[in-house]
């Protein structure tokens, strides 16, 4: 069902000293792909510093910047309107690269032996729905136990994580199961934080799917990045000089409008 999304992003990164030489970048805009139509889409940042738009070779949005000035504060907010529709999803060719184990995906013998061992259908939508029920019966939500640098066998090993680790499991599991499957990063509708999930190349189209909160992703997610894995779409990413500690705050918002 046509869906029209308003949505706000905002993230402030607070230094405990100044920093210099800031080098930015950031997946925070939300780019047209399957099913999905930006209307419009701006970023504001504080300080204001100048950026610079480019494509990844997935095809993201990226925006680019470096803040040359002491700071103690870096904020940004990235708000729009998205329309979303399934339906006028056209069809793709398969791409071989997500069939493939990546550096946060690559699959152990606990994996492997937890793929071979599960009784799956074989039409490809069943089995894609399968594989998203396996995940949730073997992993638990747990905020803290997990990094940015978890993979999917150390999270699969633990039984908890969050959204990412969710996806790396489930991305290990279906690449292994023969399916072409791709990490997401974007934004639910709701409030709170940013969010992963996982799409599956099924019948021709890629098919939105979330293993963290157990359905279909459908008209109420918007994607602002693709990839193998985390390491390929991160919405925000720097490096700074100084030694300094930061705190990073985040909150989003996503209504139909």
């Amino acid at each position: 069902m046509s869906r029209l999304l308003q949505f706000s992003y905002d993230i402030t990164l607070t230094f405990d000293k100044p920093v210099t030489r800031h080098s930015f970048v950031l997946r925070c805009l939300p780019g047209d792909g399957p099913g999905q139509w930006v209307e419009s889409a701006a970023l504001t940042l504080d300080p204001v510093v100048p950026f610079t738009e480019q494509r990844d070779s997935f095809g993201n949005r990226l925006q680019i910047g470096r803040l040359d000035e002491a700071h103690s504060h870096f904020h940004y907010k990235a708000a729009g309107t998205v329309l979303r529709d399934d339906a006028r999803r056209e069809k793709e060719a398969d791409r071989p690269l997500f069939r493939y184990p990546s550096a946060f995906t690559q699959p152990d013998g606990a994996l492997r032996q937890a793929a071979a061992s599960l009784a799956l259908p074989d039409a490809p939508r069943g089995k894609a729905w399968a594989l998203l029920e396996a995940v949730q019966a073997r992993l638990t939500y747990t905020p803290g136990v997990t990094g940015v640098s978890t993979t999917a066998a150390q999270a699969f090993a633990l039984g908890q994580g969050v959204c990412q680790d969710y996806a790396h499991v489930y991305l290990a599991l279906a690449r292994l199961c023969g399916l072409s499957a791709r990490y997401v990063n974007g934004l639910p509708e709701g409030e709170g934080a940013s969010h992963a999930w996982c799409e599956v190349w099924l019948d021709g189209v890629w098919t939105g799917i979330d293993p963290t909160r157990g359905r279909w992703a459908d008209e109420g997610y918007i994607r602002f990045g693709i990839g193998r894995d985390f390491t390929d779409c991160p919405m925000e990413r720097g490096v700074f000089v100084g030694a300094a500690n930061q705190c990073q705050t985040v909150f989003m918002q996503v209504s139909q409008q």
